[in-house]
């Protein structure tokens, strides 16, 4: 069944009471919210020595990088995903990651994306008690480009023009940045030999750029466009603030990501749970500890039926004529996924 727009605002209007039961008005996605990941926010004991982890695993950095970045998106390595995520990826090399000690008692964690032989690598610059003061990643600003029939396709600079982009807290001076500007310089060993070969040297990378981005990791972490048009905007505070859209559907169709965008969607657990196909989906992913995304939702959904163990949680209930279910995952540190399903229709009690 294919919904119309006309259909969704009186679905919207008949649930706008319904409302007052949530703890955030629709305009919520812009406003703060205290989300804590359970590991220390700082680095200091990778700077003691030893042997240096994979450090896109390592719970200290990712708790660290999620407090600098938060839910920040661009469009660096990939087309406009998390910045968190993307980091994540040029740091997870388990051999190559190192330590530099400077002479002012800070130091550089760094590693790279061995996938692409170091073409995107990271580093972290922190001061003396383990605090991150800037990030530098090379990328190469990746993004979705069309193509005459045919999909959406992933383009980024060609080597000789890759670009360092230093992410600083509010404040840092230019010059502090200077040791990630000497790192990025230092090719990894393959890119090395690329830039040093006569005949295709010219092709090799080169840091062509360098851009400096303020890390404001209070900003919320989706837009209005990555949801169906035709989400009613009643029930906005159903979608955590802080949290990213992984995907979104309306009337069977994707409305997000781009790559999927205008394609068939079904719910395969609808049809083996014998309910009818949820008529809008947003896939969501938190960084916030799965017992406070569970309370966040009871406490936004009061008298919703709320069934919960260790890892999984489920809330459903109904808002005016229709009927809404969420499901939320805890995935350890890859965050907490949240799953939120909208009927135009009442489901039959045990659907």
């Amino acid at each position: 069944m294919y919904i119309t727009l006309s259909n969704y605002r009186t679905w919207g209007g008949a649930l706008l009471a319904a409302s007052c039961v949530l703890s955030q008005p629709a305009s919520a996605t812009a406003a703060p919210a205290v989300l804590a990941m359970p590991a220390a926010k700082t680095l200091s004991s990778l700077l003691s020595g030893g042997p240096l982890p994979r450090l896109s695993e390592d719970p200290q950095v990712r708790a660290a990088l999620f407090d600098f970045f938060g839910y920040t998106r661009g469009s660096y390595t990939e087309d406009d995903e998390l910045v968190l995520d993307q980091a994540f990826e040029a740091i997870s090399d388990r051999r190559d990651a190192t330590r530099t000690v400077l002479p002012d008692g800070r130091q550089l964690l760094a590693s790279m994306n061995d996938r692409n032989q170091g073409r995107e690598r990271g580093a972290i610059l922190v001061d003396k008690r383990g605090e991150i003061i800037a990030f530098g990643l090379v990328n190469g600003h990746c993004h979705l480009q069309a193509q005459p029939g045919q999909p959406l396709l992933k383009v980024c600079n060609p080597d000789p023009k890759a670009v360092l982009t230093i992410f600083h807290k509010k404040g840092m001076l230019v010059g502090e940045a200077a040791p990630l500007l000497a790192w990025a310089k230092q090719l990894p060993p393959m890119l090395a030999l690329i830039a040093n070969d006569d005949e295709i040297g010219a092709g090799g990378q080169k840091i062509a750029s360098v851009e400096y981005v303020l890390a404001q990791p209070e900003l919320p972490g989706w837009r209005r466009e990555q949801l169906p048009q035709v989400y009613p905007p009643s029930l906005l505070p159903l979608l955590l603030p802080h949290s990213t859209v992984l995907s979104s559907s309306g009337a069977g169709v994707f409305a997000y990501p781009l790559t999927l965008k205008g394609k068939k969607q079904n719910n395969l657990l609808d049809q083996a749970e014998g309910r009818p196909q949820r008529d809008i989906e947003v896939a969501l992913r938190s960084f916030a500890s799965f017992d406070s995304v569970v309370e966040k939702y009871r406490q936004m959904a009061k008298g919703a039926r709320l069934q919960r163990n260790e890892r999984t949680a489920y809330l459903d209930g109904s808002l005016g004529r229709g009927s809404y279910r969420v499901y939320i995952r805890n995935t350890g540190s890859d965050g907490v996924m949240i799953d939120v399903a909208l009927w135009q229709r009442k489901l039959a009690t045990g659907q």
